[in-house]
């Protein structure tokens, strides 16, 4: 009598290996940490911003443009690497020039008086524009406040 070869399919041979997620628990504590310390973006502050800069018949004085510009500045860029790092959406060339004209411009000094106003303004303008782009292709959520 014959006896048949112990397994045959090689299938049966297979011994799985441990999964080892890629990265170091350095790496996962980093991550965690930044997603505690994330807070998402102040959609309806930004537009409140927009409008007293970009409406207002009063300008703000000199020491709250440098505020506004640091604020819009700081939104521009938040609102840049949301509308350029996320692959299910390429970025238009309109939304690419649109954040490299925002970065061109937060990065000019921003000086006193009427230059201050106008590049306050320019920047304001150009993260409005921005934020319609985003909103539309993306569909970031603004919530209308009523209160």
């Amino acid at each position: 009598m014959e006896v048949a070869p112990p397994a045959a399919h090689p299938l049966s041979r297979h011994v799985p290996t441990r999964h080892v997620p890629p990265g170091t628990p350095d790496d996962y504590k980093a991550l965690v940490a930044r997603l505690r310390a994330w807070t998402p973006l102040p959609v309806s502050e930004i537009v409140a911003t927009l409008e007293r800069t970009l409406e207002s018949t009063a300008p703000p004085c000199d020491q709250e443009l440098v505020y506004i510009h640091w604020q819009l500045r700081s939104w521009h860029e938040r609102l840049s690497h949301i509308a350029t790092a996320d692959r299910r959406f390429p970025p238009t060339a309109d939304v690419l020039r649109l954040a490299e004209s925002g970065r061109a411009i937060g990065s000019e000094p921003i000086g006193g008086g009427t230059k201050a106003l106008g590049v306050v303004r320019r920047l304001a303008s150009t993260l409005l524009d921005l934020l319609d782009e985003v909103t539309s292709t993306q569909g970031l959520r603004v919530d209308q406040d009523d209160t």
